[in-house]
């Protein structure tokens, strides 16, 4: 079952912050897509952002694990981390930075995935705290669609 699909990746990240503008991204990508049983899927893909100090491009690879209601998102790179969310949970870790590590936690208000092998979407909306201090509250839309005729089928079938 573990098949690896090419897959086009529409994302929406909105950050609100007290007495601030909300802080939309939305891009463009291509991932794949993989599955290790029906029942779990891997959808990996490369993020970039541009430093807004130094103008440079920075490049993380993002994995997200669909499992049981729980969406893992793990990132790697000079800003790394790896985010749980499953709703009405809350979920602590370390944000690594170039500047240093910080404590983070997440506390996940909606989680819904739906998945399948030929399209998909991931809908989350959560806080997140750094340092034990509320930094935003986040919402992520990201849409999955499998590039035409593109599976690659494991060996054997």
């Amino acid at each position: 079952m573990n098949s690896h699909t090419p897959v086009f990746i529409n994302l929406l990240a909105i950050a609100r912050y007290d007495h601030m503008p909300d802080y939309p991204i939305q891009f463009m990508t291509v991932g794949k897509l993989s599955y290790s049983n029906p029942d779990e899927a891997l959808l990996q893909y490369v993020e970039s952002q541009q430093d807004e100090e130094t103008g440079e491009i920075m490049n993380s690879d993002i994995s997200l694990s669909l499992h049981d209601g729980k969406i893992t998102m793990e990132r790697k790179g000079e800003f790394a981390n790896i985010m749980v969310f499953a709703k009405g949970q809350r979920f602590e870790g370390v944000y690594h930075t170039p500047y240093g590590e910080m404590d983070m936690a997440v506390f996940t208000k909606e989680a819904a995935c739906r998945f399948g092998s030929s399209e998909g979407n991931i809908h989350l909306k959560y806080q997140l705290n750094i340092q034990g201090n509320y930094a935003s509250t986040n919402e992520l839309h990201l849409e999955y669609k499998a590039e035409q005729g593109k599976q690659e089928k494991k060996k054997g079938n």
